[in-house]
Formats: C-alpha cells, structure tokens, sequence
C-alpha cells in the first residue's frame, strides 16, 4: 500500500469531487501514524534481511525478534530475491488459509533454499546484530513491526483494516475542523458532528476486532 493510493481513498470517501477536504500533508503523515501505531502491536511479520559482515545495523527494520541467522554466502538468495522476498525483502505471513496455499510455492522455494544454509552464532544487542566467528552475506530470519504503508501487503486481511482505520481517522479531523464553524442563513449545513461520530463509531468497532488477535508464524 502506498501513501498515495490511502490518501486518494480517503478523499474520494469523503467526498472531495464536491467538497473540498480540508487535510494538509502533514494531517495525512499524522493519520498513517497514527494508524500504524494503532495496528502495530497485533501485526507481526516475518523478514528476511541480506547482510554482510561482522556487525549489521538492523535500526531501520523495527524488530522485535531475531529467530536465525544464516551463512548465506554461497547461497542464490540475490537471484530469487524479487520473487520469493517481493522486493522488499519481505514476508508477512497470514491468518488466511487461503493466502498460505496461494503463497505455498513460494515460501517452499524460500524454506528449500534455508534447509542447505548454516546457522551462524549471533549476537543481538539493539540495533546491531554481533556475527560471532564469521564475516560475509548472512540470511536474518527475524520478526518485524510495520513500520510504512508498504509493510502492508495487498493480500493481507489487515489491509482493508488499515484502510478504514485511516479514513475514520480522517473523518475525526476533519469532523473537529468542521464543527468550529457555523453557517447562517444558508441552505447548507457543515456536518462536523455527523463526521465526528462517524468517527468515533468506526473507530471503536475497528479497533474491538484486534482484540484477540493472534498471528501465526
């Protein structure tokens, strides 16, 4: 998902072939944020990270667990990486029994090419990852938070949550910006508070279906 593709959802939803939404660029960076933030915690991926030498900054990657670390240096991993890691060197396994056969060949490939790789002992002290007796390519095996828009696969069922999410978000801000102004005397109305509680509404229901969330990995 990009931030482009969320932020035209959200202003075709509100209507702004008719009215113009009254969101900066700032307001749509605070609405993923937020979002992001908000699904964070129940939304666990797995990441396969290439990287060399003794000492690898993994600062940038948001994670959480580190389950192996692979002599990959013989391996053919760069050549399947747009395949088999999507390009992003990423891997967000589903719930969805459907989405698991769908991506069962693929993530065979990938298990086919760890089953000939190494273990390599490693130490991990955040953010940098300590390879104890080797320097060379290495396969990080590790658990991630999103930390973009594009963590989120187009095949994961959490993708339309975040889209939702997003666009109640939006209709909060816009709902408080609305509500400050009045009109007299005019045929129209603003419907700040329609949108606020649309707000409030979708919000809460959105956010009571990720209690109890369990990802299997």
């Amino acid at each position: 998902m990009s931030k482009d593709e969320l932020v035209n959802y959200i202003k075709t939803m509100l209507g702004e072939s008719g009215v113009e939404v009254e969101l900066t660029d700032e307001d749509y960076n605070i609405i993923i944020k937020q979002t992001l933030d908000k699904i964070s915690p129940y939304y666990t991926g797995r990441r396969f990270i290439l990287g060399n030498g003794k000492v690898i900054n993994l600062a940038d990657h948001n994670i959480t667990t580190i389950i192996n670390v692979f002599d990959a240096h013989q391996a053919q991993l760069y050549s399947m990486e747009d395949v088999v890691l999507g390009g992003e060197n990423i891997i967000i396994f589903s719930n969805s029994v459907m989405n698991r056969i769908e991506s069962y060949t693929t993530y065979k490939m990938l298990w086919n090419e760890i089953q000939n790789l190494k273990g390599v002992n490693f130490r991990y002290i955040e953010p940098n990852l300590y390879l104890d007796g080797y320097s060379g390519q290495v396969l990080i095996e590790a658990l991630v938070r999103p930390t973009s828009l594009a963590d989120i696969e187009f095949n994961s069922e959490f993708y339309p949550w975040v889209k939702e999410y997003a666009l109640a978000k939006a209709k909060e801000v816009v709902g408080r910006i609305r509500s400050k102004y009045t009109v007299d005397s005019s045929p129209y109305q603003l419907d700040g508070n329609t949108l606020l509680s649309e707000a409030t509404a979708k919000m809460a229901e959105l956010e009571q279906q990720l209690v109890g969330t369990i990802f299997v990995i």
